[in-house]
């Protein structure tokens, strides 16, 4: 197997995860900055108030967003195992 064909999976896997990844964080992100916000305005400064609207809205965006992370992971699934056979046939 080539070294170059191993980086370029690597590099598409790690797109990939930043991808899938990425609106969940920005989700998080922007709740947690919210709470955060309404937090400071109210002086009530627990670490439970701002966990659980985080986790919450993050669930909610998973539910939402699954359909398309399974399509694309699963896509990216797919082209490696098609990619296996050429693998097999070019050693």
């Amino acid at each position: 197997m080539d070294s170059s064909l191993v980086i370029e999976w690597s590099l598409e896997a790690l797109r990939l995860a930043m991808l899938l990844g990425g609106p969940l964080l920005a989700v998080a992100l922007v709740v947690g900055l919210i709470v955060g916000i309404g937090q400071t305005l109210t002086q009530l400064h627990e670490p439970v108030i701002s966990l659980v609207p985080r986790m919450i809205a993050v669930l909610v965006a998973v539910l939402a967003l699954l359909p398309w992370i399974i399509g694309r992971w699963a896509g990216f699934t797919t082209s490696l195992i098609d990619a296996i056979p050429s693998l097999i046939f070019r050693m």
